[in-house]
């Protein structure tokens, strides 16, 4: 074959695959009053969720008094989302995402109706909590990848960053009001009122849901209709960018690590700080805060071009911040506190960003697939963490686990700002800042026509 015919093949066959996939949408000029419709429908739900798990979690606290049982309970609620993600990601990129957002959210509040009706006729029981957090893990199996790759296609690139942010300061934010407002609630209302809210604020997200207008933008290939082809083809996605790949596994390594030692905290108080229940909300609340204002300032910054190069100093200092924890002696608690509220803004800096490269690299057709992979990879990070921490910590000792996690955390920070490969990555991403346009329509009438004003 000569090289004209060659080159000829190549345009055919780039030409076919234009034709298959899908148009990325315009942007509307309302994407902000969209983005904001969402974030509070979410906000309602996402606060009644925690509060709800947080009150299953006292009950089984007061019922069982049970280490176990809460670890049960803990692995009810992370397992089905791990297991299901995949399958949740070709759902979203199968379907209407706005439809899958609506009927997951709906699948949520509809399981936690029927939950407090049972509970207000008498039925409580642990094996019933566990039921409720297994289900609710199961919506958030599909509502993840589906939400997470529609936000590409609301919000201008060089912003992703900050949207990200603003998602992840209200899961943040519902980690620190979730188990004051649940147990409350619990102790005031009891368990069934705080179901029926859960189910209210699920009501709330599928409403604005509905009414926020969000692009039907889906996979349309014959590949997209069969659910074990299109599940090889997002694991096909991800393999053929090398780059992904191997961040992706660095990251698994980094929260695995960090997922062991969020759940030692309590016990380096305890054990390494002779302290109490007290001493250890205080640093608890000091993470919390200090988290917060850290995506605060990534909210208003914007995170610059080069996001991976941001994750990878996130990571380091994280890992660093570790290690000098690991190495305070039991008099200096105050130090602790101090750390651990630096850790809360350096680690702000590092889901944000680490999900704008997917966003920005994965083709939009695919995004759902690819996400819903990543949530497994996350999501099952977390027991395999605890269960290295829990087990080694016993050998080792807390505070010299924190020196040996803090060490393999700010090797993965390393990795992730040195490796060749990862740096090129990290180029071609800050590359794709400018996305598609903001598409406003404007009347001239003295014109008598009309022309189009971009804005981004």
């Amino acid at each position: 074959m000569t090289t004209h015919e060659q080159q000829t093949r190549k345009e055919i066959e780039k030409e076919n695959l234009s034709t298959t996939q899908p148009k990325e949408p315009e942007l509307p000029h309302s994407w902000k009053r969209v983005i904001i419709t969402i974030w509070i429908g979410q906000a309602f739900s996402i606060l009644t969720a925690y509060s709800s798990m947080y009150a299953g979690v006292w009950y089984v606290t007061e019922t069982t008094d049970s280490a176990l049982m809460l670890a049960i309970a803990s692995l009810c609620s992370m397992l089905p989302q791990g297991l299901l993600s995949p399958i949740g990601g070709v759902v979203a990129d199968r379907f209407n995402r706005k439809y899958v957002l609506m009927a997951a959210d709906a699948f949520v509040g509809a399981m936690a109706l029927l939950m407090g009706m049972i509970i207000f006729m008498g039925h409580v029981s642990v094996e019933l909590v566990l039921i409720m957090s297994a289900l609710r893990s199961v919506g958030q199996a599909f509502h993840i990848p589906a939400m997470e790759s529609t936000m590409p296609l609301l919000v201008p690139k060089r912003h992703l960053v900050r949207i990200n942010t603003l998602n992840q300061s209200l899961w943040s934010l519902a980690l620190i009001v979730g188990p004051v407002f649940g147990i409350f609630l619990y102790t005031v209302i009891g368990f069934q009122m705080v179901l029926f809210l859960n189910a209210l604020g699920c009501a709330a997200a599928v409403l604005t849901i509905a009414t926020a207008k969000i692009p039907d933008f889906h996979d349309t290939s014959d590949e997209a209709r069969h659910p074990l082809k299109s599940l090889k083809a997002g694991f096909a996605t991800l393999n053929a960018d090398r780059g992904l790949l191997v961040m992706a596994g660095i990251v698994m390594g980094v929260m695995a690590m960090y997922a062991g030692i969020n759940s030692l905290f309590p016990l380096m108080t305890y054990d390494q700080f002779n302290g109490d229940g007290y001493m250890a909300s205080t640093v608890e609340a000091a993470y919390g805060v200090t988290s917060l204002i850290g995506m605060g300032i990534l909210f208003v910054w914007g995170g610059g071009r080069r996001l991976l190069r941001l994750v990878a100093l996130s990571g380091f200092g994280a890992g660093i911040i570790l290690v000098l924890t690991g190495l305070l002696t039991p008099d200096m608690f105050i130090f602790f506190v101090i750390l651990t509220g630096v850790s809360g803004v350096v680690e702000a800096f590092f889901n944000g960003p680490l999900l704008a490269v997917f966003q920005k690299r994965v083709p939009p057709e695919k995004m759902g697939r690819v996400m819903g992979l990543f949530t497994t990879v996350t999501a099952l990070s977390s027991p395999i963490g605890l269960a290295l921490a829990g087990t080694c910590a016993e050998f080792t000792g807390v505070a010299n686990w924190f020196i040996i996690a803090g060490v393999v955390v700010s090797i993965g920070g390393v990795l992730l700002g040195t490796l060749p490969i990862l740096r090129k990555l990290d180029k071609e991403v800050a590359a794709t800042f400018d996305g598609p346009k903001v598409v406003k329509r404007k009347v001239d009438l003295r014109a008598k026509g009309s022309n189009e004003a971009c804005e981004e």
